[in-house]
């Protein structure tokens, strides 16, 4: 019984306004609270989930890159316009990450190297990235058909989505990272004491960029899930998911400040962001609402965390 109670004192405060927000819609809507809606939240809330694991390992470093929702839209850009070429199309989608690698390690020098704000130096590359995919498209979406986007977003496996299982599998790997790994050791050290992380021998410089670089790479994978998502270049889809994702990291736990928290709390972040947003249509709240419910829930959600976080510690 102590050991259960130890797990529900673990959980995020976030978890217990998504269990008070199912309730509600539930009771608002008779269709809200079937399978079919839940398997839909899975696969709506997959491609925000990754750019939030990605937007985790930043926060973790004390600070914020809003380049990755234009990473995202990038990739889906990128893979198209090359297959349109003649590049073979998993060709296509290598080149397309390896891209968002490099913009993430010009991202991390930049911050690292110039010691230029990250929320300055990514919202730069922001625009220089939206720029580039629009230059592309010509303002607009470009096609290439291919079996291997429905292949991604309409399969299973196990009764499960493909793309879920994707995303469990990124889950698995930035855990494994941060968790069990000298590098995630680093990214948590940048946070919550770089001065005792260069005292150790070990260079901040360094392990910043990696960072940026590694977040880059997960932008990328939620980059060719959005492809096959919407099945078409798109070089605005993503446009603030980045916002959306600091949301998620935060709701979920992690401190802009100690270095503290991980991709467990931020599923939950994403999947309150994901959930509200379904609900709101289910129920028939007009778009022109939507935005301000959401935030207005967020900002709760954020401000309760807050709270109990401080009495915690009284």
């Amino acid at each position: 019984m102590n050991g259960i109670k130890t797990r529900l004192k673990a959980l995020p405060p976030v978890s217990w306004m998504l269990v008070l927000i199912i309730v509600i819609f539930s009771l608002a809507s008779p269709n809200y609270f079937s399978l079919s809606n839940f398997r839909n939240i899975l696969i709506q809330a997959t491609p925000l989930m990754i750019v939030a694991f990605a937007q985790t390992c930043i926060i973790l470093t004390q600070g914020t890159d809003l380049s990755l929702g234009a990473q995202v839209s990038f990739v889906t850009v990128m893979i198209v316009y090359l297959a349109k070429k003649g590049v073979p199309l998993f060709a296509s989608m290598i080149i397309a990450v390896l891209l968002t690698v490099l913009i993430g390690t010009v991202n991390g020098t930049i911050v690292a190297k110039g010691n230029i704000l990250p929320f300055i130096a990514t919202f730069g590359m922001q625009n220089i990235v939206n720029s580039i995919s629009l230059l592309l498209t010509s303002g607009s979406s470009i096609y290439y058909p291919s079996y291997t986007y429905r292949f991604v977003a309409e399969s299973t496996f196990l009764f499960v989505p493909m793309m879920v299982w994707i995303c469990a599998l990124m889950f698995i790997l930035v855990w494994i990272v941060l968790r069990k790994t000298k590098f995630g050791t680093n990214i948590r050290g940048l946070g919550g004491n770089r001065e005792a992380l260069a005292l150790a021998g070990i260079s901040p410089v360094k392990n910043l960029i990696k960072t940026y670089a590694f977040a880059g790479f997960i932008a990328g994978i939620a980059g060719i899930i959005t492809l096959c998502r919407v099945e078409s270049g798109q070089p605005t889809v993503a446009s603030g998911w980045e916002f959306q994702a600091v949301a998620a990291t935060l709701l979920g736990g992690t401190s802009l400040r100690e270095g503290k928290g991980g991709v467990t709390g931020t599923i939950f972040g994403v999947l309150l962001i994901t959930i509200v947003k379904n609900g709101l249509n289910i129920i028939g709240i007009r778009s022109i609402y939507q935005n301000a419910i959401i935030g207005s829930i967020v900002l709760t959600a954020i401000i309760v965390d807050a709270i109990i976080r401080i009495r915690s510690k009284e």
